[in-house]
């Protein structure tokens, strides 16, 4: 095969990756299947509310009333979080983290995650079910509140609040319990009396959702996600408008986003049901669980950071809702290094260089491999002309004879594009650890770039195909260098091909205006790293 057609062939397979991998899912999100589809099962078919067994009936649609107003509250203040709930209908009103502010703006205040639904209803609502019975809500009821209206924790300090539901026929506590230096904490729900026939609670997980020019600059919940079978789901909230019902070892389920999840993990799967449901710019995840006589029914909720230490520690595979892609297996290591270096540092900018310092060290042998066979093509670059002029109406004959001058030089066409196809899996590695590390969230490097996880801008101008006002700085850098690299590129191809290479540099800074600033703060110091390497092998090999 001729020497341009190997070339063009590993250059688009490097288009293609890229593409592929980053473009078209950031711009063209894949329509997300089916719970079933996803899972290989079959979905609960929806059947009125009155069949023999209530566990097969979807609950009633609707949203639950607004919820009375200046009904008692409790707060529970730990070292992360600060939690609100209120006795009308038992729910948790509000919980911002502490170390976690909503902007990357001074003063800031932390960042909310809690946000009520239609009519202003809130997560944490029961529903108890059952056959020949109408569903009974605690929508409207008032708890009484059994423990201090303010619980302060700090480390290891263990704390809990009861809040009791009582009406004809109903007696329901769910017990809290929190602990000072950690994100999750549990719900006990204990039905000690409920209406007869009733064999299913309903615990409902739920998060309103802000219309998208309410909350483009924190964008905190962006899709459901789930572990289900011990296979991950994601569903965008639109697709949920036709409720969905599944089930299964449901591990967890709540609402997630590129660095916080708020989730709850039931402790009794194998009597679980999910229930999802979107409507009302609501967002619904309940929990439908059998229950027998008075045993409680144990949940835990996670409602925090997407920091893996603590994902694990909290169980249930919540680790699992950090989600690298394909390269997982390069974006860990290449994250822990980071965080080595930050260690090191105290800046992830200097981190990111420093680290894409080490990689360059480690493609050293590589890049001179690849120089040295580009400078040998080069010399060769006269007699393929004179093939190609000679041989201009026999390709079949052309293309054994160019092979047999690579032969007989020692010279390998793909020796040249190797080192580019090998960096191409760990920018796409790095690329997801950058997007997915919450350590890089509003973390700042130096002069106008204040967060490595966002496109850096400067100024206020507001230009095409770019996201949000103001002049891509870092990207045009970057771009800039890429041309510096291409102009030293020894010139192997015919003037056709050279010409197409000259407008790659343009093709990258395009697609780079939109990406994290820490990406491309990488690129450009890899590029910088590469024109380094490629003069001092321009000079060596001029000095021979």
């Amino acid at each position: 095969m001729e020497r341009n057609a190997l070339l063009a062939v590993a250059i688009s397979i490097a288009i293609l990756l890229v593409y592929y991998e980053l473009l078209l899912p950031r711009f063209y999100p894949p329509q997300p299947k089916t719970l079933a589809e996803q899972l290989g099962a079959k979905p609960v078919a929806p059947e009125p509310l009155t069949p023999p067994d209530p566990t097969t009936a979807e609950p009633a649609p609707g949203v639950d009333e607004k919820p009375a107003a200046n009904a008692p509250e409790f707060t529970v203040d730990t070292d992360l979080y600060t939690a609100h709930f209120t006795a009308a209908g038992g729910r948790l009103r509000s919980l911002t983290l502490k170390r976690y502010p909503t902007t990357s703006e001074p003063g800031s205040p932390p960042l909310e995650m809690v946000y009520a639904g239609a009519g202003g209803a809130l997560p944490l609502g029961l529903e108890l079910r059952g056959k020949d019975m109408e569903a009974v809500r605690d929508s409207a009821a008032i708890y009484e509140i059994q423990g201090p209206s303010e619980v302060h924790l700090s480390g290891d300090q263990e704390g809990s609040v009861t809040l009791l539901w009582t009406q004809p026929g109903v007696a329901v506590e769910k017990r809290f319990r929190f602990r000072g230096n950690s994100y999750p904490f549990f719900v006990d729900v204990v039905p000690q009396e409920t209406p007869p026939g009733t064999v299913e609670v309903g615990l409902s997980w739920l998060k309103g959702i802000p219309p998208a020019e309410d909350h483009t600059k924190t964008r905190v919940f962006q899709g459901l996600m789930a572990l289900v079978n011990n296979k991950v789901i994601h569903k965008n909230f639109p697709d949920l408008e036709k409720p969905e019902t599944m089930a299964g070892a449901i591990a967890w389920a709540g609402f997630s986003s590129t660095y916080f999840l708020s989730a709850v993990a039931p402790d009794m799967t194998e009597n679980e049901r999910l229930w999802l449901r979107y409507q009302e710019h609501t967002a619904e995840a309940r929990f439908l669980t059998r229950t027998s006589g008075t045993a409680a029914l144990p949940y835990e909720l996670y409602i925090g950071p997407k920091e893996t230490s603590a994902l694990e520690a909290a169980g249930h595979g919540l680790q699992k809702a950090v989600d690298y892609g394909y390269f997982t297996f390069i974006a860990v290591p290449l994250l822990q290094a980071l965080r080595f270096l930050h260690a090191l540092t105290g800046n992830w900018g200097v981190a990111i260089i420093l680290l894409t310092l080490a990689i360059k060290i480690l493609f050293i042998p590589l890049t001179q491999k690849s120089f040295q066979s580009m400078r040998e093509m080069q010399k060769l670059q006269p007699q393929m002309a004179k093939l190609r002029e000679r041989l201009k109406d026999n390709p079949e004959q052309m293309n054994k004879e160019i092979m047999e001058l690579y032969r007989r030089h020692k010279v390998n066409p793909l020796s040249g594009c190797l080192p580019m196809l090998l960096q191409i899996p760990v920018f796409i590695g790095l690329y997801n650890a950058l997007a997915n590390a919450i350590e890089l969230r509003h973390a700042p490097f130096a002069l106008w770039i204040t967060d490595l996880s966002s496109p850096d801008r400067l100024g206020h101008i507001q230009l095409p195909f770019v996201d949000s006002p103001g002049i891509p700085g870092l990207t045009i850098i970057m771009g800039a260098t890429m041309l510096i690299q291409q102009w030293m590129t020894p010139a192997a191809g015919d003037p056709a091909q050279q010409r197409v290479m000259m407008f790659m540099p343009l093709i990258f800074t395009v697609m780079f205006i939109n990406f994290p600033s820490g990406l491309v703060l990488y690129w450009l110091v890899n590029n910088v790293l590469t024109i380094a390497q490629q003069y001092v092998m321009l000079r060596r090999s001029a000095d021979k």
